[in-house]
């Protein structure tokens, strides 16, 4: 689909649901430098954990891996890290839903070639594309990504179709990198 499909101006009209914002929390996302440092100081408390028990741990390697014991010990401290870590965002991410603010009306998006104007009952607030980061079009949403935690979502159900959105998607990329004049 080519944004020719979209005549501007544009009003979309949805309510968000606990559902959109968990569509956009569960986005798979890189790690910050703070989040791989996270990441690794996990596995090193289990690591040094599991150094700590050495002694108490030793009957639970066979004799014939006694030698290996320590990259056997290596492997599950970095195992344990891995699901004490994974589980952390897991929680972490249920957490950032339950808080979510929800508007407190519907929301509607007024499209234009220049902006998009976005009222929900909060006062009315006017983004300039050059303000959207990127854009994301996933199977039952568009994410127009302000900065990595924060975006405007815009479900499936705020088009006629799975070809509207994919349009409005395609239109929105266009008109985000063509505002600053990269496009």
């Amino acid at each position: 689909m080519t944004d020719l499909t979209i005549k501007l101006p544009l009003r979309l009209t949805f309510r968000l649901t606990r559902d959109d914002i968990a569509a956009f929390e569960r986005l798979p996302r890189e790690l910050t430098r703070s989040g791989t440092f996270a990441f690794f100081a996990t596995i090193f408390a289990c690591g040094m954990t599991l150094a700590v028990f050495d002694e108490q741990l030793d009957g639970f390697v066979p004799e014939t891996l006694a030698g290996y014991r320590h990259i056997i010990f290596a492997v599950v401290a970095g195992a344990i890290g891995f699901a004490a870590f994974s589980l952390a965002l897991t929680l972490l991410s249920y957490w950032r839903i339950a808080q979510t603010e929800y508007p407190p009306e519907d929301t509607e998006i007024e499209v234009s070639e220049r902006d998009l104007k976005i009222s929900d009952g909060t006062p009315p607030r006017t983004l300039e594309w050059s303000s959207i980061a990127r854009v994301i079009d996933a199977p039952a949403h568009v994410f127009l990504c302000l900065t990595p935690r924060n975006a405007v979502i815009v479900p499936l159900r705020a088009f006629h179709s799975v070809a509207d959105m994919r349009a409005f998607a395609d239109l929105s990329e266009t008109l985000s990198h063509g505002a600053d004049g990269d496009a």
